[in-house]
C-alpha cells in the first residue's frame, strides 16, 4: 500500500511520462482502487505498460481509468477479457493520441475483435494493434482482416 501511495506522489510530476507496472501484480481490491485512482490523477503519463500482472484484479484499468490522453497502452499478459463490455472499442472509436495497444495474450475472444474492428474505421491515430495470443478465432480474425483492409475509410 504505501509504494502505490508514493507512486501516486511521483505520478504528479510532469517529468513522468511512462509508467512500467510488469510483472508486479496487484493482489488486494483496495490497492488496485488506489493504483487507477492514482493513474487517474496524473495528466502528463503518455505510456503505461502494464503486462504480466495476471490476475483479476487487472480488469479494474478498463474500468477506472480514463486512457484518452495515452500514447502507448501495454496491456499484454493480463487475462483481460471484456465480459461483453466495450472499453476497449470504445477507446479506439474515440480516437485518442493512442499509437499503440497492446493487448497480447489476454482473454479476448471473437466478439471482442468483431467490436474492435468495427471501432477501427475513424481513428486515424492508431498505427499498432497487437491482438495475438487470445482466443480469437476465424470469425474475429476475419473482421480485422476487412477492417484493416477497408480502403474506403482512409480520409478518416
Amino acid at each position: 500500500r504505501g509504494v502505490i501511495s508514493e507512486l501516486g506522489n511521483a505520478l504528479k510530476s510532469p517529468k513522468l511520462k511512462c509508467l512500467d507496472w510488469s510483472e508486479n501484480p496487484i493482489e488486494s481490491t483496495e490497492e488496485m482502487t488506489l493504483f487507477t485512482r492514482a493513474l487517474s490523477q496524473s495528466d502528463t503519463v503518455e505510456q503505461l505498460i502494464f503486462a504480466g500482472n495476471v490476475n483479476e484484479n487487472a480488469q479494474a484499468l478498463l474500468l477506472g481509468v480514463d486512457f484518452s490522453t495515452y500514447k502507448v497502452l501495454n496491456l499484454r499478459g493480463n487475462n483481460l477479457q471484456t465480459n461483453g463490455r466495450t472499453d476497449i472499442p470504445d477507446l479506439i472509436t474515440a480516437n485518442p493520441p493512442l499509437v499503440e495497444l497492446h493487448l497480447r495474450g489476454n482473454r479476448l475472444n471473437d466478439d471482442d475483435a468483431v467490436l474492435i474492428a468495427r471501432s477501427l474505421g475513424g481513428n486515424t491515430h492508431l498505427r499498432l494493434l497487437d491482438l495475438a495470443n487470445n482466443n480469437i478465432q476465424e470469425r474475429g480474425m476475419l473482421a480485422l482482416y476487412q477492417a484493416v483492409n477497408d480502403t474506403s475509410t482512409l480520409n478518416a
